[in-house]
């Protein structure tokens, strides 16, 4: 009976520790690609107005298919799942062991502001969670707006057909990536992303009624006092998914995890649009502010209104060093 007693302790201690174990190699993503809602729409619900079931899976095969070998290059193994019975409108990242886990749910698909595009910015947000570099959060997350700024900086180019281009481009957006961008493709892609973010704006709008809808026309021109690591505003947001696709660094250029300058625009680098916005973002290093603005009003700019606006914010954000 002592050694039965024993050995159950042992097996009693052993669950508990590999219990332990298992939480601590499970490294998850509290946030969702929304803030926190109680809104569901589940499969058939009259509100279901979004993407059908059949495009759903098309555009997470797409995905995999990009993705799956860039992180297994990183060591990790790409976990897609498809949660199209569920009706949460929201996903989410997480990391446990190796596996790099991503949960798309078919609420967020069903939505009536979601279309094809939108859902695979989506995905590529969360994968920017994972890959997306500074700034970072809970030590080893891209926080939100890192995560929205790599969706069309890296991730839709990857993704997207390059001779795609989307049915409607809003003017501003078309005028901006024809003037970033030499190649049509290029351009397309710029196009098609800054669509997608808008497309997913829309939603921001419908879980926000009454707040100012996003628009490519109206930047947020706020300064952050310091890195927003939550969701930004939905302006915010619209503006980093247009900056993000407006950056001409080459897509195999990677981001890092210790510096702001690789494979993204930065104001230090000379770079005056495809900048992660300031209305969350602090760069590191500031000084170079003032001579970049001065230098950037004898720039010829695709929105010149907008970019007084960004000169506005840079400024104030000068006085407060």
């Amino acid at each position: 009976m002592h050694h039965r007693q024993q050995a159950a302790a042992a097996l009693l201690v052993f669950s508990i520790l590999a219990g332990v174990a298992g939480l601590s190699g499970r490294r998850t993503l509290c946030e969702g690609f929304l803030p926190s809602n109680n809104l569901r729409i589940p499969v058939g619900d009259v509100h279901a107005r979004g993407i059908e079931q059949g495009m759903f899976d098309q555009v997470l095969d797409r995905v995999e298919k990009v993705y799956a070998p860039l992180v297994a290059a990183k060591g990790g193994r790409l976990v897609v799942h498809r949660l199209w019975d569920n009706a949460t409108v929201n996903a989410s990242a997480y990391q446990s062991g190796s596996d790099w886990h991503v949960n798309m749910y078919g609420g967020l698909a069903r939505h009536a502001a979601v279309t094809a595009d939108g859902f695979a910015l989506v995905a590529c947000h969360e994968l920017g969670h994972h890959l997306g570099g500074i700034p970072r959060k809970a030590g080893w997350a891209t926080n939100e707006g890192g995560a929205d700024y790599y969706s069309t900086l890296k991730c839709l180019r990857r993704v997207f057909d390059p001779a795609g281009r989307p049915a409607a481009v809003d003017p501003a957006v078309a005028s901006a990536c024809d003037e970033a961008f030499g190649d049509p493709d290029a351009r397309h892609q710029c196009m098609r992303a800054s669509m997608a973010g808008l497309s997913v704006a829309s939603l921001f709008q419908a879980l926000r009624p009454g707040s100012s809808p996003p628009a490519f026309s109206t930047p947020d021109p706020s300064v952050a006092k310091r890195t927003v690591d939550s969701h930004p505003p939905g302006q915010c947001r619209l503006d980093t998914y247009w900056q993000g696709a407006l950056c001409p660094k080459p897509v195999d250029e990677d981001v890092s995890n210790a510096k702001e300058e690789p494979g993204a625009c930065t104001l230090s680098q000379g770079h005056f649009v495809g900048l992660r916005p300031l209305c969350w973002y602090k760069p590191p290093n500031p000084g170079w502010i003032e001579p970049w603005f001065n230098r950037g009003r004898k720039q010829k700019l695709p929105r010149p209104e907008a970019f007084e606006r960004r000169l506005d914010g840079l400024r104030r954000a000068f006085a407060a060093l």
